[in-house]
Formats: structure tokens, sequence, C-alpha cells
């Protein structure tokens, strides 16, 4: 788990902790910016929880859960308009402190922006600097020079960001005035400023701290920040580093592609980075040189045939390849504007499975009624279609109500032909999806195996927080289920999370309520596990 307060890097979230009366206050009402309505939670998500336990959830999350779906559903219940638990003389800090710290750290300047505003919380110091720096780390220079301007902010912070903003601005005089006085106390600060006002030379630079001000600097001054942050997985960083001219594209792709893999940046900012560096002749590894023309070729595709041949190229060249959920998602928009008809049926399960990783049913609906059309009396088009019906189960597309035996064995008898070793593993984790999403699948009914194969390295998340999941679950505690199934996938790839845990979090989720999300996640594992 990463954890923004513990982190040398962001040591400005330390002052969190002694976040004083305007963030209590803001604790004690709804405090998020969506509603049931936007999009949000319902209100009484928080529900049966009590306000230490939901102090104790919030600062436990991981800032990059390896899960799309979960990471949004943390995020969710971060910013929802949600009735927080009633006041149970637990410490401080407040519930909202530990929001804008976790919201922080997950790289959501924006977002914290419009939520600390929501509240009329910038009138405390310290969430005022939370703020700024995160705006800072996202690249949102003039936003956040508007909090640093109208708002106090405590120190040393607010000397780096006020030098900071009057770079911004453009008074490189007073910059270099406001640096003369803090030379000894801020020798990085003062290279930095030194080289962006153009009387410094960028091999002087010292060490210093990868904060907001920081990453100002370097994007004013043209110079790469420290090749020691560029293997970064904390979400502010990598949002920082995407968007800093001086590195590499190549150097800019590889932190992008990991960082749309953790949901920090999205697929479209990652497109926008492939077609430009191949708009600049940018080298780039061949593989990755691949990749963008690929998305690239997607992005212009003018036409159905032209969509329909992209979509062949990214979907045959890169299934099965761990990147293959990014390059899907950043070519997404040809496959959206793809029609359902049946001159491209042979594309209908490229397609089922692009808008099921895409999350659309609809659409996945409409492709998976063309695939069937095409597989009847057509051997290979139904045996193609028996690798694909288990995601469409799991993602729910025709709301089954119950799984056939026969269907379920004549699928698995399809992974094993496709693939004999990894055959059994998937099997198991098929198994554990469908009985997490509400099929009843007795033991024995089926050839699925009920455990995993024997010397496969898998992990399982901690007894106790699995026990504390299906509890709040059952429950229905919907928020608090929400971020103990993020809390429990935490920095685990889906790939090596023990399919049982897999199950056990599909399956809490749905029974509190967050049924989309089930889904959601559900199909994301299985094709994590090669399904």
């Amino acid at each position: 788990m990463i954890a923004l307060r513990a982190s040398a890097v962001f040591s400005v979230g330390l002052v969190l902790l002694a976040a004083g009366g305007c963030a209590q206050s803001a604790n004690d009402r709804p405090n998020g910016f969506l509603t049931e309505k936007t999009g949000g939670m319902q209100a009484d998500a928080w529900s049966g929880t009590s306000l230490a336990s939901a102090k104790q959830l919030v600062s436990g999350l991981p800032a990059a859960p390896r899960s799309r779906a979960l990471r949004d559903l943390q995020f969710e219940v971060m910013v929802s308009q949600l009735v927080p638990p009633r006041a149970d003389g637990s410490p401080p800090p407040s519930l909202f402190d530990r929001k804008v710290d976790r919201l922080a750290a997950m790289g959501e300047g924006e977002s914290l922006n419009e939520m600390v505003r929501n509240a009329g919380a910038y009138g405390d110091p310290a969430i005022a600097t939370t703020v700024a720096n995160a705006m800072m780390m996202a690249g949102e220079r003039d936003g956040a020079c508007a909090i640093v301007d109208h708002h106090a902010l405590v120190e040393p912070f607010a000397s780096r960001a006020r030098i900071a903003c009057t770079l911004v601005r453009g008074d490189k005089d007073a910059a270099l005035a406001d640096v003369a006085a803090l030379r000894g106390q801020d020798p990085s600060l003062a290279s930095l400023v030194e080289v962006a006002a153009g009387t410094g030379a960028p091999a002087a630079l010292a060490a210093g701290p990868a904060d907001g001000p920081a990453m100002v600097m370097y994007y004013l001054a043209h110079v790469a920040p420290p090749s020691s942050l560029l293997s970064t997985t904390q979400p502010p960083l990598i949002r920082a580093l995407v968007g800093q001219p001086a590195l590499p594209m190549a150097t800019r792709i590889d932190i992008a592609e990991r960082g749309e893999a953790l949901a920090i940046i999205e697929a479209s900012r990652l497109a926008d980075l492939y077609v430009a560096a191949l708009r600049e002749n940018a080298p780039l590894p061949p593989a990755m040189e691949r990749r963008a023309r690929l998305v690239a070729a997607a992005r212009d595709a003018a036409n159905p045939q032209e969509i329909a041949a992209a979509v062949r190229a990214v979907y045959g060249e890169t299934r099965g390849s761990p990147l293959f959920p990014t390059i899907a998602r950043a070519s997404a928009g040809a496959l959206m504007n793809l029609p359902a008809k049946p001159e491209y049926a042979d594309l209908a399960q490229e397609a089922i499975r692009g808008f099921l990783l895409l999350g659309d049913k609809q659409l996945a609906k409409a492709w998976t009624q063309l695939a069937l059309q095409a597989a009847f009396n057509n051997a290979r088009a139904q045996d193609g279609l028996d690798r694909l019906m288990p995601l469409i189960e799991i993602a729910g597309v025709d709301n089954a109500p119950k799984l056939a035996p026969e269907d379920v064995n004549r699928w698995y008898q399809a992974l094993r032909r496709d693939d004999p070793g990894a055959a059994a593993l998937r099997g198991n984790a098929l198994l554990a999806l469908f009985r997490g999403v509400g099929f009843d699948i007795p033991p024995g009914s089926t050839d699925l195996p009920e455990t995993p194969p024997p010397g496969v390295r898998l992990v399982m998340p901690p007894a106790s927080i699995l026990r504390a999941l299906q509890a709040a679950g059952a429950a229905h505690r919907r928020a608090e289920a929400s971020l103990l199934a993020s809390d429990a996938v935490g920095e685990t790839p889906l790939a090596a999370l023990h399919p049982a845990a897999a199950g056990i979090i599909v399956g809490a989720l749905r029974e509190a309520g967050e049924q989309g999300s089930a889904r959601l996640f559900a199909v994301e594992a299985a094709i994590a596990y090669g399904l």
C-alpha cells in the first residue's frame, strides 16, 4: 500500500494530521459533490458503519489499487454527498481530513479542489496546502495558484508555492528576489528558479523534494525531473511526470501506460501521447511504436471499413498481452463507432470483449446477438463463442437466472483445448466468479475445478479483511463494503489474486448493492486470468 503521509517525497500530506475546525465542521455534514442523480452513491451509504470504522477504512485505502473498477468505487465513496456516520468520540483527524489526504494520494487534484470548495474548507491552511500541492502535481497550475494567492498555507510549502506561482505569472525578477532570501534554507528551490528564470544552468540543480512547486519549476525551466523518480507508482508523481515535456516521449509514454493501467491516466491522454510521438517522429522502442500506430490508426479511421480494419489489428495483435486492456481503452473510440451489422460479424467476439472491458452492457448485448446469429450452423463461430460466453455471463449481459452444467462444461473444454496448462486455474477462477455474481453451482455439478492447481503462487488477502468484507456485504453497508473491497486487492495484480478472494469480493459487493461494480470487477479479473 502506498501511503502519501508516509512518503518523504510528499511530506506536505503530514500537515493534514493537525487540521482544525473547518475540516471538523465539514465532517458534520455531507461534503462530496456527486449525488445519486449525478452518478454518486446513495446518501445513506455509510448507514450501519461507525465513524471510527469509516475513518480507519478511508485512512487505509491504497492510493492505486490494481483494479480500475475498485478504484472508481473508492473514488465514488470519497466524493459522493454521503451523510457521515454519527460522532462517536473517535480521535482526530476527522473523516473529511482523511478523505482530503486520500484523494491527494490518489492524484485526484481537480476532484479534491471541487470537494473542498463545496465544503467551504479552504479556511484551513493545512487543507488548502494539500489541495494546492495536488493541483500542481496534476498540471493545473492556474487553479493551484488561485488557491496560493487567496488562502493561507502551511510553511515551508507556502513560500515554495508563492515563488512557483510568481514564475507561472511570468515575473522572473520577483521570483529571483524571493529566492535570494531563501537560498540558505531551500537550495533546491533556488537552483530551479534560477534555471527557470534564465540565470542558472541545469547542471547545477540540487536535489530536493518532488512536490507540486518543484514539478511546476521543472516544467517552466524545461528541465527533466531526476531519473530516480521515473519508476514511481505514486499517482500524483505519475500525473506530474506524464505532463513534463522535457522528458523523452518514450519515457512519458512508458509512465502513461503504467498510469493508465492503474486508472491514474485517462486512456484518451495516453492516446494523445501516442499520436504526438508519431507526429514528432520521436524515437520509440519497436513494440511501443507498434502500439502507437495501432491506436493512431484506430483514431484516424474515417468509415466503417477502416474502423473494422483498425479494430481487427488492435485486438488481433494485443490479445493476451498485459497491455491489451490499456490499448483497447486507448482505441475505444473506433470500436464505439462500429455498427453491429452482419457484414462485421467476424469482429463480434472482439467487439464483445471490448465493450465488456469498457462496461457497456447495451452494446455488448447487441454484438452478442450478432455473434449468436453468426454462430448458427457455423461450428467455427460456435467454438469461438464458447470461449467468450463465460465473460458474457459474468458481465450479466443476458441476465441469465442460471447456467446449464452442460454449457459450463462445454466452455471449460474450450479452455482446455486452448491452453491445457492454464485451464485448471482459469476453470477455478471461472467457478469462483460465477458463484460471486450469483449463479448457484453446487460442488461437483460441473467439471470446473473447486481449487486452483497445486504449485501456483497466488495471493490471498488477510482473512480478517475478507471476513469484514463479507459481513459488510451481508449487512448492506455499501460504503464500508466498497472500501474493504479495494483494501482487499490493494497492490496485488489481479492475475495473482487467489480466485476464491476474487469471488468473495464480487459476492460481497453484489450483496451490498453494488451490482454494477461487482460485475465490472469480475470481468476485469476474468480478463486478467486469461479468460
